[in-house]
C-alpha cells in the first residue's frame, strides 16, 4: 500500500513522503470500514478496491488525512486533501470524527465539512452535503450509529441526527432528528 499511495503523491506538486505507520493505520481503518458493510470482502478484495478507485478510495484517503491530523503533520494534509478532491471528486475534512463502518457511495459532489461528530456504520451518497450555516461558526453536527444520507441530501447547521435514520433522496435537514426515522418526501 505504500507504493501505492507514493505512486499517487507524484501527482501532487512538491510532494513530501508518508511514513508508513500513517498509511498501515489508514488501511486497517479503512478495512473495518468496508467490512462493517461488505462481510464477505476479504481484507486484500479492500485494498484492490481501493487501488482501482472504487468508494474505498474516498474512504482510504479520509482515513489517512485524519490519520495525519490527529499527530499533527499539517505539512503532509493539503496533498492527501487534492488527491481526495481530484480523484474522488469529494470534500471530506480531516476535522471530522467519524466512527468504524465510514462508507463513501459515489462520493462526487460530496462534502462533508469541518468538526462534525458521526457514528459508526455512516454511509453517505453522491451529491450530499453535511456543513454549517455559516464558515467557521459552531461545533457542527452530531449523527449518530448506522445513518445513511441517500444523493443530494444535506444536513446544514449544528443538528443532531438519531440512530438508526434513514433521509432520503433530496432532503435539506435544518432542524434534529430522533433515533430510527425515515425522513422523505410524502406525495
Amino acid at each position: 500500500m505504500e507504493a501505492f499511495v507514493h505512486f499517487l503523491l507524484q501527482k501532487v506538486y512538491n510532494s513530501k513522503r508518508i511514513e508508513k505507520k500513517y498509511i498501515d493505520s489508514a488501511l486497517s481503518k479503512t478495512i473495518l470500514d468496508v467490512q462493517y458493510h461488505h462481510q464477505q470482502l476479504s481484507d486484500k478484495d479492500v485494498v484492490e478496491r481501493i487501488i482501482t478507485n472504487n468508494n474505498e478510495l474516498a474512504v482510504f484517503l479520509f482515513r489517512l488525512g485524519n490519520e495525519l491530523h490527529q499527530k499533527g503533520a499539517d505539512d503532509l494534509k493539503s496533498q492527501i486533501h487534492w488527491l481526495l478532491k481530484e480523484l474522488c471528486g469529494c470534500e471530506i475534512y480531516f476535522n471530522n470524527e467519524i466512527g468504524e463502518g465510514f462508507y463513501v457511495v459515489h462520493g462526487e459532489g460530496t462534502v462533508i465539512g469541518s468538526r462534525n461528530k458521526i457514528g459508526k456504520g455512516f454511509k453517505i451518497h453522491q451529491g450530499c452535503t453535511i456543513g454549517h450555516k455559516k464558515n467557521g461558526s459552531g461545533s457542527g453536527n452530531t449523527i449518530g450509529n448506522n445513518v445513511t444520507l441517500y444523493a443530494n441530501s444535506s444536513i446544514i447547521g449544528e443538528v443532531t441526527i438519531g440512530d438508526n435514520v434513514i433521509i432520503g433522496a433530496h432532503m435539506l435537514i435544518t432542524n434534529n432528528i430522533p433515533k430510527d426515522v425515515v425522513v422523505t418526501i410524502n406525495k
